[in-house]
């Protein structure tokens, strides 16, 4: 199963789980998906919505929307 969450700055992630591990790519993205563990999926989905973990609303929003990924693809 694959899921889509977008984030405040207009980003679409697509996201889905092989086994243990997440995948994850931007939608508007051609290239070959980042594959992490669950501990580092927030640090991923800023990195790939170019959120600023340095922001506290930023960092706040990765958060959110890792647990929504984990959540969902539980």
């Amino acid at each position: 199963m694959r899921i889509s969450v977008h984030t405040s700055k207009g980003v679409q992630v697509n996201a889905w789980r092989e086994g243990g591990l997440f995948h994850v790519t931007r939608a508007d993205s051609h290239h070959e998906p980042q594959v992490c563990m669950g501990v580092d999926l927030f640090e991923i989905i800023a990195e790939l919505c170019e959120l600023d973990l340095e922001r506290s609303e930023d960092a706040r929003e990765a958060l959110e929307l890792a647990s929504t990924v984990q959540t969902q693809l539980a």
